[in-house]
């Protein structure tokens, strides 16, 4: 396995960091889009497991995020990160154009990518998406709902904490101790963050007609940061091209859970079926 770094430029100019796990003689390529607050290097472990099974694994730091430029969980407009799922897209196909791509979304990133296979005319075999951030598993209070509308015209870039407990992301105590030291992960989102991320969500739900990509849709049934019968909503859209798995009492991050294997499983059978 070879591993390699990148610094991508998006289309303002801000520097994009981007890193590559690669084997010999690929069958795939695999790009990943991570969440909130997240950044490319907590999927290591992901990227380990795909390239021990014969794929390539490209990702990048979302504006905002990681070791990207940007306020820190600041987007402006929800194009932006779509346009950042082109440039990995289009990075990954430079390096290795007779390949298949597939696009793997983690929460936000599950997001991101659902909006992509719902816009996109790139050539991608097909997307996996865990935990996507489709709807939020709590409803925030009205007050803050009413405020951030309100700033976010005035001032878009204003950071607030998410409020997520770092105990929801995994029963595996490690896990949540090692993210709570993670001087990358910044517990923050701006007001148009917010806003932008949360209409895209709902955006999902009524745009499942425009699906043309096969997808597989996964989800914990305990997750308590972002809603898995919103998940389970949409693959019911459109059981023609979802192939939709829930996972009994799993929290957010399953690729962090003690049963990540299964999950990892799960995602390996099904990329082999569409290769």
């Amino acid at each position: 396995m070879k591993h390699n770094t990148y610094e991508w430029r998006n289309k303002k100019g801000q520097r994009i960091f981007g890193q590559s796990w690669t084997t010999e003689q690929p069958k795939a390529m695999i790009c990943h889009i991570h969440g909130q607050s997240d950044h490319s290097s907590r999927f290591v472990h992901v990227a380990d497991f795909f390239t021990g099974k014969g794929f390539n694994f490209f990702t990048l730091d979302l504006i905002g995020h990681g070791k990207s430029e940007g306020p820190r969980g600041h987007v402006f407009k929800f194009a932006e990160y779509l346009e950042l799922a082109d440039l990995l897209y289009d990075e990954t196909k430079k390096a290795f154009p007779d390949l298949p791509v597939f696009l793997y979304g983690h929460s936000m990133g599950g997001n991101i990518c659902i909006n992509h296979a719902l816009n996109t005319t790139k050539q991608v075999r097909g997307y996996m998406i865990t935990s996507p951030w489709i709807r939020l598993a709590f409803e925030p209070p009205a007050w803050k709902i009413a405020l951030g509308k309100t700033v976010k015209s005035i001032y878009p870039g204003l950071l607030q904490p998410t409020g997520v407990n770092p105990e929801f992301i995994s029963h595996d105590k490690t896990v949540v101790e090692k993210y709570v030291q993670d001087k990358l992960v910044h517990g923050k989102i701006s007001a148009s963050g917010f806003f932008e991320i949360l209409t895209n969500g709902k955006n999902i739900l009524l745009n499942a007609d425009k699906l043309k990509y096969p997808m597989l849709l996964m989800h914990g049934t305990g997750d308590k940061l972002t809603d898995h019968n919103a998940s389970r909503e949409f693959a019911a859209l459109r059981p023609d091209l979802i192939t939709y798995k829930e996972f009994e009492g799993l929290y957010h991050e399953m690729h962090n859970e003690q049963e990540k294997q299964m999950i990892f499983d799960t995602m390996y059978n099904w990329i082999t079926q569409k290769l």
